[in-house]
């Protein structure tokens, strides 16, 4: 097949998935909306913020970020999540050929739906984490440079590598592949753990990003089961952090991260009429705040504002 494995992942490189999209007609053509709206939607708000500052930006660090040793040496994995859905999508194209077609033209576009979803966040308020000054290497400087880092909630990382995954079980499952691609579905799922874990260990993203992103995983996109949700959480920082840290404290971050998940949900689940982007929005207000409220009690000051 020439798929080459790295670590626990299948990673293809950049060149073959593009060859591929720009091969087919309806590829190419859902590759060029799905760059557009990367564009559109993640890109052109916070640099366009980061010039004229037309919107807010709220940081929504947690005391628990503190806790998390920074490890450069997890940049790498914190840099995949591109190419982990783009070998995705080349991988099952290999296995399953042209009937995947239509397929993996849908696979493209839930991506771009991602993308879609996240900017329509970003548009109104923009969310930050305290991040490291220091380049550690040519990477970071890379980040650090073309990245404000005004787009942390939901965090697109977490919800492409986890959407990836169950799309790619899907796509799978529809092409009746689901047994003969298990185990590389599964390593899918570990992968979508390392990088999600990743994205605090190199400061990227707070514990908040992953609760709120897992929220957005479970009332849209690939719609995972609470059940699928606290069994993802399960897995995270179950090996210990690179540089031992008698103050990290790995059930501590899980249960944060369940608290921001959990609220977020209830909150939803609590008003039929809701969008779901109204939990993420009064979150993000309840940290903009001076006490730095939680998503229900600011959900009750609402209520009690317009009950009044």
């Amino acid at each position: 097949m020439g798929v080459k494995r790295r670590g626990m992942g299948i990673y293809v490189g950049y060149a073959r998935p593009i060859a591929l999209a720009l091969s087919r007609p309806a590829f190419a053509a859902a590759a060029l909306k799905l760059a557009v709206e990367a564009v559109r939607s993640f890109f052109l708000p916070q640099n366009e913020n980061a010039l004229f500052r037309r919107r807010r930006i709220v940081n929504v660090d947690h005391p628990l970020d503190s806790t998390i040793p920074l490890d450069p040496s997890r940049i790498g994995k914190y840099l995949d999540f591109v190419r982990l859905w783009m070998g995705s999508f080349y991988y099952l194209w290999k296995r399953c050929g042209s009937r995947s077609e239509a397929a993996l033209t849908r696979y493209i576009d839930a991506i771009r739906e991602l993308y879609s979803d996240a900017g329509s966040v970003y548009w109104k308020v923009h969310t930050t984490t305290t991040r490291p000054a220091k380049n550690y290497d040519l990477r970071f400087a890379l980040i650090h440079a073309t990245d404000p880092h005004q787009n942390c909630v939901p965090s697109l990382h977490v919800l492409i590598v986890v959407a990836n995954w169950r799309l790619a079980l899907a796509t799978a499952r529809e092409l009746g592949a689901e047994e003969e691609l298990g185990p590389w579905i599964e390593s899918l799922r570990r992968e979508a753990v390392a990088i999600t874990e990743s994205v605090l260990f190199v400061k990227q993203h707070s514990v908040n990003c992953i609760g709120a992103s897992l929220y957005y995983l479970a009332r849209r996109g690939p719609r995972l089961g609470d059940e699928l949700v606290r069994s993802f959480v399960r897995e995270l920082f179950a090996a210990a952090p690179g540089a031992p840290d008698p103050a990290f404290d790995a059930g501590a971050l899980r249960a944060r991260i369940l608290e921001v998940y959990e609220e977020l949900d209830a909150s939803y689940a609590a008003r039929a009429d809701a969008a779901w982007r109204e939990p993420i929005l009064e979150f993000i207000e309840g940290y903009a705040q001076p006490s730095g409220r939680s998503v229900s009690s600011m959900a009750e000051s609402i209520s009690a504002v317009s009950s009044g």
